[in-house]
């Protein structure tokens, strides 16, 4: 049977799970990290956070997040604490370079395996936590929680395939480049989902990267109503410019994509979506 839009978006949200390899790989890094965390800097708490927390990673794209509550008294200033976390990872986690990238610090090992990103934490209560300010000296409020129920209430009310589109977005995202945040996109696309029943992956992809480009990429409040605006990720003019001309683009290769689809001709609709996603042959 020759492949359709629908059985080739099937076959990417199948390709970019990780698989059973990978996630024992990524098993084997965290147990590593927590028992030298424990040791060195008496860590109260590790707990797995971000898109592989949440079902949405991508294979060899994602990494892997990680909370850890640390002891004692908060510092005024979270440079303070990353600087500690920091030096003690670098001493004690081999075959990976270390280094600060806030709000965490990123493990990139030499070998296979994901980035692993550690956020130092000082527990508040119930799950709302301090963590360094991304874009400052200080400290912001954060609660993992509500967003992994937010894209767990889309998976369910879409009948499971709310994170089937996400992964989709976002392995558009990775496989171009686009200089947006993969928080952004997950949240942005959720939000879509819950909007936009039942799910049907080429026609609604279409519809979502219109909605992205008609509405424009700008910070959205965030619809769990928890914390501050989810910012697009971008850091520069010029880095706005291309995201949204990559998004404009999508929007017009999908749109392609599912007329083709529409009209019966598979090949051309096939034809769309591997420039969409830009895949290699």
């Amino acid at each position: 049977m020759s492949a359709t839009a629908a059985s080739t978006l099937d076959s990417l949200i199948r390709a970019m799970t990780p698989d059973e390899a990978a996630r024992t790989l990524a098993a084997r890094h965290r147990e590593e990290i927590e028992d030298w965390l424990t040791s060195d800097l008496g860590i109260i708490r590790m707990r797995e956070t971000g898109s592989w927390h949440h079902g949405t990673a991508l294979d060899r794209f994602s990494d892997l997040d990680y909370f850890v509550t640390m002891p004692g008294i908060r510092p005024n200033f979270s440079s303070t604490t990353l600087e500690v976390l920091r030096a003690s990872l670098a001493r004690g986690i081999q075959g990976a370079s270390v280094s600060i990238d806030r709000p965490a610090v990123r493990l990139r090992y030499f070998g296979d395996g994901p980035d692993v990103e550690i956020t130092p934490a000082y527990f508040q209560n119930t799950d709302d936590y301090d963590i360094p300010d991304p874009s400052g000296i200080g400290w912001i409020r954060s609660n993992p929680a509500v967003h992994l129920e937010y894209v767990n209430r889309a998976q369910q009310e879409t009948d499971g395939r709310a994170k089937g589109l996400i992964r989709l977005a976002k392995t558009w995202r990775a496989w171009n480049n686009v200089p947006l945040s993969s928080f952004y996109l997950e949240i942005r696309t959720a939000q879509y989902a819950l909007g936009n029943k039942p799910i049907i992956y080429d026609w609604d992809l279409r519809n979502l990267f219109k909605s992205l480009s008609s509405n424009g990429l700008r910070e959205m409040n965030d619809p769990t109503n928890y914390g501050r605006r989810i910012a697009t990720g971008t850091s520069s003019v010029t880095e706005s410019i291309l995201a949204k001309f990559a998004v404009d683009e999508a929007a017009r290769l999908a749109a392609l994509a599912r007329g083709a689809a529409e009209a019966g001709d598979h090949a051309s609709a096939v034809g769309h979506l591997v420039r969409l996603f830009n895949v290699q042959s």
